[in-house]
């Protein structure tokens, strides 16, 4: 995605400690226009420099009608943007960013939302409960960190005295999201964002849950099991014509050298930017975006990293 398909332009005008190795980051209009509202779980695809692009999520609620506020933690083995941010950003540099998209919103529901964290997972989850409290409504929200000084917003959580948080320090003994899940009813909303490891396990401890209860974000590629990257053939419903996909390319990067405009942005299949809707055909989903359960039944794919099993009948 190019600098000029991006359709905001922020500068950065305050850089606040969040917790150790965690800054939060205000960007505001550069215009001073009103910025377009969001909902909890939303985030932004930000160029933190040329050609590195990235996806925050936004704190809510909204800084001001004219702000976005993000948190950044460093990450020593990253690709390089946690370390723009931290070791090159200053107030005044201009960012092209996205307009908030979301992937990973609030359902409506009566029961209690149960709300997991771990780590910079808090950033999504905790507009989350945010939004659950200003409406009144029941949440239970469990977050995991090293200790009490690594947690961010550790005032905010710790001062919540009717026993909708719970903060769990995995330098001591403290339950895992196993012994937290076993407990909760099988008809509550469940919402889960946090390193790569709790996300498989969340996966794999919700597999019987009704699907539509459950939902999770991740913040990295994971390594997916799958069979080799054969060669598949698409047929493009909407543009006419069909292609061929080499074993080292991807729908993406075809449909682009075809001059087919799709919309993309991380390439390895977490933000979700580049679905597409499946007509027919059998897909090797490969993406963080589409829960495991619900990839059997899926009628979208990511074209940044999914394949075909069969020849593909696209809505492009």
């Amino acid at each position: 995605m190019a600098s000029s398909e991006l359709g905001l332009k922020l500068r950065l005008v305050e850089v606040r400690y969040g917790a150790p190795g965690i800054n939060l980051y205000k960007l505001a209009a550069c215009d001073g226009t009103s910025l377009p509202p969001f909902e909890p779980g939303a985030h932004l695809d930000l160029e933190v420099a040329p050609g590195l692009l990235r996806q925050y999520s936004l704190l809510w609620p909204q800084a001001s009608p004219d702000c976005y506020e993000i948190a950044v933690q460093e990450a020593a083995e990253g690709r390089g943007g946690s370390r723009a941010w931290h070791r090159l950003s200053v107030p005044g540099e201009i960012y092209p960013s996205s307009l908030p998209r979301n992937l990973f919103a609030l359902r409506p529901a009566a029961a209690t939302s149960y709300l997991f964290a771990g780590g910079i997972g808090i950033t999504p989850i905790i507009s989350m409960y945010r939004k659950l409290v200003a409406e009144n409504r029941p949440v239970q929200l469990h977050y995991w960190t090293r200790g009490p000084e690594a947690a961010l917003f550790h005032a905010e959580l710790g001062a919540v005295s009717d026993g909708s948080v719970r903060l769990h320090h995995t330098s001591g003994p403290a339950p895992r999201l196993a012994d937290v899940l076993v407990n909760v009813p099988t008809d509550a909303p469940l919402y889960c964002c946090g390193p790569t490891r709790m996300i498989d396990a969340f996966d794999q401890l919700t597999v019987a849950r009704p699907l539509e209860l459950v939902h999770r974000e991740r913040f990295a590629a994971a390594p997916i099991e799958t069979g080799p990257a054969g060669g598949f053939s698409i047929r493009l419903a909407r543009s006419g014509g069909s292609l061929e996909i080499g074993p080292n390319e991807t729908v993406l990067s075809a449909c682009l050298a075809a001059g087919i405009d799709l919309s993309y942005s991380c390439e390895e299949g977490v933000c979700g930017a580049c679905e597409v809707r499946v007509l027919s055909g059998s897909v090797d989903h490969r993406d963080q975006v589409i829960p495991p359960a619900a990839r059997a039944t899926s009628t979208v794919m990511m074209a940044c990293c999914s394949r075909g099993l069969t020849t593909l009948d696209l809505d492009i």
